[in-house]
């Protein structure tokens, strides 16, 4: 592969990884992160590209680990999307409380 076209690719990953750092610090919602992060995780895999014209078989035992990785991070995400929802009925930012704080559920009027 020529060092223009790596050059470019390596230029359009690095727009997209930033397109997903900015989406995911943007993002109210936890649908957004989960698509941001997936963001950056497709711009390390253009980045790989270059790596098996030099040297396929550690290009290809680095993208077995950047799948296995990228696919447990989302399926944890998944999940933890589900349970939020199943608990708080909201998947808002907002609604995520740190250091385990009980989830104490208001009782509407209605």
């Amino acid at each position: 592969m020529e060092v223009v076209n790596a050059a470019i690719l390596y230029g359009f990953a690095s727009i997209i990884l930033m397109t997903g750092y900015y989406s995911a610090l943007r993002a109210n919602d936890l649908i957004r992160i989960l698509i941001s992060l997936e963001l950056m995780f497709n711009a390390i895999f253009l980045t790989l590209i270059p790596l098996f014209t030099v040297s396929p078989v550690i290009a290809f035992g680095i993208l077995i680990v950047v799948i296995l990785s990228s696919s447990t991070e989302f399926m944890t995400l998944i999940i933890a999307i589900m349970a939020m929802d199943r608990i708080r009925r909201s998947v808002r930012v907002e609604e995520i409380k740190a250091g385990g704080e009980q989830y104490v559920e208001t009782k509407s009027n209605t």
